[in-house]
């Protein structure tokens, strides 16, 4: 059943979803402010409540979960269990696809409209990092690695985690990632702590795997290289976003290289095209890797692997 809730799930983002906000986060966002109020997770507060608050945050999803298959199972042929499944995948996949979201990059690339570009990843992904982005390229480096991270997080792990644990495993994945991203500076350091090692607990294989994908879709020997360098590190402080940044860039040598290599350096027109080449073999890149995985996932599913 993962290969068809899966291949069910791409389908419906894809033709049905592509411009359309499905589902609101912020319920999340009210949840979890409910909790940890009534908990006073805060940074002040030196006692433990943080980690009650955590466990209720998890949990409490969790139990609803687990209630609703519980409910569902054995009824309706199994289309009601497959049902939830999907909806809790939906729930977890990004709100933009990655085509929508180098489109509206590249249509104010494209413009040279250099500034608009930048407020745009102001708004998609702003972090530190954005305000030392230096120059047009800079700009570029940014939005591709941000995009690759993003496609990794809110698809391939989702797979992955889906494969190993079924919608259980999603909804953790996806409440780690809520966790992270909605912190603020009043959070108890522990519970920021605690929710970082998760999320490198969650992301360890499936980027190394993602990795590796990109050797089999790209160029394999520089890819592999890159792979082996960091393969064996359990460094919790490791970028993951650089690290698959940079194997994507070593699986698009020779391909994407061979493209806007000869295009003349240094004017606008010659960055706006190099630019845009980039961004489409990047977009190329993770297709293939995505069939990839679609692919192992049935070979598993038809021989019971």
């Amino acid at each position: 059943m993962s290969f068809l809730v899966i291949l069910i799930c791409l389908t419906t983002n894809y033709l049905w979803l592509k411009d359309f906000d499905r589902f609101d986060d912020g319920w999340f966002f009210r949840f979890r402010c409910r909790v940890e109020s009534l908990m006073g997770t805060t940074a002040e507060n030196s006692s433990f409540g943080w980690v009650v608050g955590a466990f209720l945050i998890y949990a409490i999803p969790m139990l609803i979960l687990f209630s609703a298959v519980f409910l569902a199972s054995g009824r309706g042929f199994g289309i009601p269990t497959m049902v939830l499944h999907i909806l809790v995948l939906l729930v977890a996949f990004d709100r933009t696809q990655p085509g929508k979201l180098a489109a509206d990059f590249l249509a104010k690339w494209n413009d040279a409209d250099f500034e608009g570009a930048k407020l745009y990843l102001e708004e998609e992904w702003p972090g530190p990092e954005l305000s030392a982005v230096d120059g047009r390229m800079g700009l570029l480096d940014y939005f591709c690695k941000q995009l690759i991270y993003r496609s990794f997080e809110k698809m391939f792990v989702m797979f992955f985690w889906y494969i190993i644990a079924g919608p259980y495993g999603v909804l953790f994945s996806y409440v780690s990632y809520q966790l992270r991203d909605s912190h603020d500076e009043k959070q108890a350091a522990g519970l920021v702590k605690t929710i970082s090692m998760f999320v490198w607990g969650l992301e360890w294989v499936p980027m190394r795997l993602l990795a590796t994908t990109f050797s089999l879709a790209g160029n394999f020997v520089q890819c592999f290289e890159s792979v082996k360098e960091s393969f064996w590190s359990f460094a919790l402080d490791s970028d993951n976003a650089a690290l698959l940044y940079a194997s994507s860039g070593c699986a698009m040598a020779g391909v994407a290289d061979d493209e806007y290599g000869s295009i003349g350096e240094g004017s606008d027109s010659a960055d706006i095209a190099r630019g845009a080449t980039r961004v489409g073999a990047l977009l190329a890149l993770l297709e293939r890797s995505q069939a990839i995985w679609l692919a192992v996932l049935a070979l598993i599913t038809v021989f019971g692997m």
